[in-house]
């Protein structure tokens, strides 16, 4: 979902689809329309007037500075931390999503990540497994194909296509406030401090914003906040063995539904979704949630992988 906001701004809120699957949007020539209609307003020449300046460059902003950039398109794209991240969220890419990379020439960000093919779902409620493939690819006539992975491995990839197009340049650099123009209150930059120097001001006809579900920005263009319903824990397991190999695994189990699917060669992501408020990580309130609640439900074909998390990593996401 994105806003625009006045003449020459877009925030996007988010580029997930329920925080853990989603489908990459198109950022393709027919855009460019959107620079080419803009006129750039009255500053002062200098080396840091760009087309298009985008924040954040996670999946959207960094598919939209390669896709821009092979237009023709002067791009500035600013991310505040470029080392790779650690999230659990955007691990599993749908079928569209692997489309829109092909079409935007972005394939080969699936390489070399050792990412694991996804040819569908397996569904278990009331002690049956029911299983939903992926439909047939009309341009192809065989069954449609994800691919799931390290979230920090497929965003480096992007970034690093990002990097190596034509025309763009990729700045470490926080970006404190947009910059308007005195006039008609249109967006016409940025201010960023960079990782490496001062503060320093950014010029564009068009700003893009693309710093996810938490943005800092949103509230400059609307009043709408995000309302959270309930939370993912995750962790990973090693060298587990799943009922349907290949597949995203859906456990409905009561109050809300489990997630697991392969993220690699020998690591497997489990999601439990967390409804209401967080029980106590700190005081294992969290764990014992899990043990006693969520563990005695799963199928017998699958390890009780819950016995063993004494000592696991869990993170959490809103």
């Amino acid at each position: 979902m994105y806003t625009r906001g006045r003449n020459s701004v877009f925030s996007f809120s988010s580029v997930t689809n329920s925080g853990y699957l989603y489908q990459l949007p198109f950022c393709t020539r027919s855009h460019s329309y959107l620079l080419s209609n803009l006129s750039m307003p009255s500053i002062v020449e200098s080396s840091s007037e760009y087309d298009l300046i985008i924040v954040g460059a996670g999946v959207l902003g960094s598919a939209a500075a390669k896709a821009f950039g092979s237009d023709g398109r002067r791009v500035l794209l600013l991310e505040r931390d470029l080392s790779e991240p650690d999230r659990i969220v955007g691990e599993l890419l749908q079928p569209g999503g692997v489309n829109a990379l092909t079409a935007l020439g972005m394939e080969d960000c699936l390489e070399g990540i050792d990412g694991i093919p996804c040819h569908g779902y397996a569904i278990y409620r009331e002690n049956e497994w029911v299983h939903i493939p992926y439909p047939v690819n009309d341009a192809t006539g065989e069954n449609a194909v994800g691919k799931s992975f390290h979230h920090g491995r497929f965003i480096q990839k992007l970034r690093a296509a990002a990097r190596d197009t034509k025309n763009v340049e990729v700045k470490e650099a926080t970006v404190t406030s947009l910059i308007k123009d005195e006039d008609d209150d249109r967006v016409i930059g940025v201010l960023a401090n960079p990782k490496d120097g001062k503060e320093e001001k950014f010029y564009a006809p068009l700003t893009l914003v693309a710093d996810g579900l938490f943005s800092k920005f949103r509230k400059e263009f609307t009043e709408k906040t995000p309302d959270v319903r309930s939370y993912f824990a995750g962790f990973e397991i090693k060298g587990l063995t799943m009922p349907m190999p290949n597949h995203g695994h859906v456990i409905l189990v009561d109050p809300s539904p489990v997630l697991m699917y392969q993220i690699g060669s020998n690591e497997t992501r489990v999601l439990i979704d967390v409804p209401g408020k967080l029980p106590s990580i700190a005081n294992g309130d969290l764990k014992r949630y899990f043990e006693e609640s969520i563990a005695p439900q799963l199928p017998e074909s699958i390890p009780k992988v819950f016995g063993s998390i004494a000592n696991r990593t869990i993170e959490i996401y809103a």
